[in-house]
This record gives structure tokens, C-alpha cells and sequence, in this order.
């Protein structure tokens, strides 16, 4: 059967059709069910209507170190821990192989600089005497003070000097190109191993790392800080529904089932926020890395206000409308103005009064 709502209604079916100025006054057209062809009716009521907000959240560690070489295609010796071991900074996690043929060639070195300086010293010593010996030659000549002895004692002396000049000069550049090559060996000789930059617990750990080359820059271990961790969540929106030290209370199932209260922290750039536990317990509570967690925020609430269920009322644009299921077991179209809307019941504020039924879910 169909219903026709009108501003005014005249009977146009006997002529079978409608003049223009009838079909301007039509306003909608719908279906005229009986109550036995709808799914259910409710009763508009006055109820609290609450509008929430779920923010899903993971535990997780606050600090990481990630670890790599910094050497490319050197073997790998050993790995001295596995995944969940607890380390203590400075401790030796990885090694590479030595290699020997550098510690013989540093020894070598370390013993051509001892050497060579040892030779240097003797000639200066030489050197020295030699000088010592034209001096008193001259102070021994017949008239030591005369201009001719004072030339005679200056080209010998000259003498003495090329003489060893050159010998020194070569001792000093040996001197140098040792030194160069000391300092070339240690630089590629540098302990490459990999060690603990912090205590904390083995949170990834490579396969296969033993007898395989290194990587410059790949991460073959990841520590974590197991007393320093958080509930977080990522969501740029959170800011708009929380302020920094507003106490929450997030949910946890599993087996650290629980409700535990918790402050939340946002990041520099205020995408992230953590969650920091504040309860009695929170010292000694213990949650498993990655257990997840639910934050339920109330964005509104309206107090005792009248109001249907929220699947009870449809829009159109503009205009909320509902279906009235009037006594006759029919149900009529009805525009409503609507309030807060909750999560599972909509603020009426005028177009019913408290005891209209209304269809929902049909």
C-alpha cells in the first residue's frame, strides 16, 4: 500500500493523473509497512547518551640500540649471546677474526722505530765528539785566536756537518715513513668487534651470523632497555582529545589482564603519544613487550536527555527523519532535530516526545 504525505491532498487518482499545482504540493513518497514487518520498535526515552573514542595502544621499550660493523667483508668469529639475553654495557657481543698478519707487521714496525732511533742517537753522539775534537784541535794551535784559526775551526766544523747531514737526514725520513706506516696499520686495524652500548635485553639478534662477512651499516643486533617502557600509540588526532597529564585508564586481556592507569606524554612533534603507568603498582607491575592495550575517551556526554536509538534515525541531506510506528501498526515519516550523537543512542531535541515508538533496524 503507498502513503502519500501532502501539503494539501486532493483525490487527482479519479481523473488518473495530477495538474501541476497538485504535484508541487506532493513532499515525499514512501512504502506504509504494518508493525509485523519491522524488525523492532523502541520508545523514545530519556537516557544518557555518551559519544566515546577507542585508542588502541602497544607496550614497548622506550630505548633501543641498534648494532653494526663498521668494517665491510671481515669474517665473523663468534656471537657471544642469543635473543633474550640480558647484556651489561661494554660487553663483547660480537667478534671478527684477527688478523695476524697485522700484529706481526706492527711489531716489526715498532721495532724498525726503536732501531733507527737508536742509530740516530749514536751518530748525533758521534757527531757531537767529532766537534768536540776540532774545538780543542784549534784552542791547541799555535795563535788559537788569530782570524785565520777562527776560519780554519769554522770549515771544520762545516765539514763535520755535511759530513752527518745527510746520514741523520736519512735516519729522520726512515723515522717518518715508519711512523706513517704505524699509523696507516692502526687505522685499519682498529677493534672492530661489536659491544653493548647500554644494559639491557638481546631483542634481535641475526641468523647465521657466525662464519658470514660483515656489512658495513646492517643491523645484526638491537638491544632493548627492559625498565624503560611505555603503552604507546601513533595517531596525529590524539591531541585533540587529550591534554598531557589527563589520567586515563587503559584496558589490558590476556594474561596481564587489568585496568591500569596511566598519564599520557606526547612527543616533540605530537604524533606519538606514551602512555606512563601512575597506579599504586605501576613500580612493580610486570606487561609482556608488545601487549596490547585499549584507551576508551569520552568525547561528550548528555545526561537523561531524550532519545532513540542511533540506527533509528536516517538522514537526507540536511533533514533527520525517523519512523513513527503510530497505533493503527503502521509507520508514518517524521522529521526530528537531533543533539549529541553517542555511540549507540542520538539526542532528540524536539519532533517526539518520550513514549513514540520508532522503528530500528528494519
Amino acid at each position: 500500500m503507498l502513503f502519500f504525505a501532502l501539503g494539501s491532498v486532493n483525490a487527482f487518482f479519479l481523473s488518473g493523473c495530477a495538474n501541476a499545482a497538485e504535484e508541487e504540493n506532493m513532499v515525499i513518497l514512501f512504502d506504509e509497512e504494518s508493525v509485523t514487518e519491522v524488525a523492532g520498535n523502541l520508545p523514545a526515552e530519556y537516557a544518557d547518551v555518551v559519544s566515546t573514542m577507542t585508542v588502541s595502544c602497544r607496550y614497548r621499550t622506550a630505548v633501543t640500540q641498534d648494532l653494526a660493523f663498521d668494517i665491510e667483508r671481515a669474517k665473523i668469529s663468534t656471537v657471544y649471546v642469543a635473543a633474550g639475553e640480558t647484556v651489561k654495557k661494554g660487553q663483547l657481543l660480537i667478534s671478527i677474526e684477527t688478523n695476524t698478519d697485522v700484529e706481526a707487521e706492527r711489531s716489526e714496525l715498532l721495532y724498525q722505530i726503536e732501531r733507527i732511533g737508536l742509530l740516530k742517537e749514536r751518530t748525533l753522539h758521534q757527531k757531537e765528539y767529532d766537534i768536540q775534537v776540532a774545538e780543542f784541535n784549534a784552542a791547541m794551535g799555535e795563535n788559537p785566536t788569530s782570524q785565520e784559526a777562527q776560519k780554519a775551526l769554522e770549515e771544520a766544523l762545516q765539514a763535520i756537518d755535511d759530513r752527518y747531514y745527510f746520514t741523520l737526514q736519512g735516519y729522520e725520513d726512515d723515522l717518518a715513513l715508519a711512523y706513517l706506516k704505524l699509523n696507516n696499520l692502526a687505522a685499519t686495524n682498529v677493534d672492530h668487534n661489536i659491544y653493548a652500548g647500554m644494559d639491557g635485553i638481546v631483542e634481535y639478534l641475526r641468523d647465521g651470523l657466525e662464519g658470514s662477512q660483515t656489512v658495513i651499516g646492517r643491523t645484526v643486533i638491537t638491544l632493548k632497555d627492559p625498565n624503560d617502557m611505555y603503552f604507546y600509540a601513533t595517531d596525529p588526532s590524539l591531541g585533540s582529545y587529550l591534554e598531557e597529564g589527563q589520567e586515563v585508564i587503559i584496558s589490558v586481556s590476556g594474561a596481564q589482564a587489568g585496568d591500569y592507569e596511566a598519564i599520557p606524554e606526547f612527543s616533540e612533534d605530537g604524533t606519538t603519544l606514551r602512555f606512563i603507568l601512575t597506579g599504586d603498582d605501576a613500580s612493580s607491575v610486570s606487561i609482556s613487550e608488545g601487549t596490547a592495550g585499549n584507551i576508551v575517551l569520552e568525547l561528550g556526554r548528555k545526561n537523561n536527555v531524550l532519545s532513540v536509538p542511533l540506527a533509528a534515525v536516517h538522514r537526507a541531506g540536511d533533514i533527520s527523519y525517523v519512523y513513527v510506528v503510530e497505533e493503527d501498526g503502521y509507520r508514518r515519516y517524521k522529521e526530528v532535530k537531533t543533539g549529541l550523537v553517542g555511540d549507540d543512542r542520538i539526542e532528540i531535541l524536539s519532533g517526539l516526545e518520550a513514549g513514540d515508538m520508532v522503528a530500528v533496524n528494519f
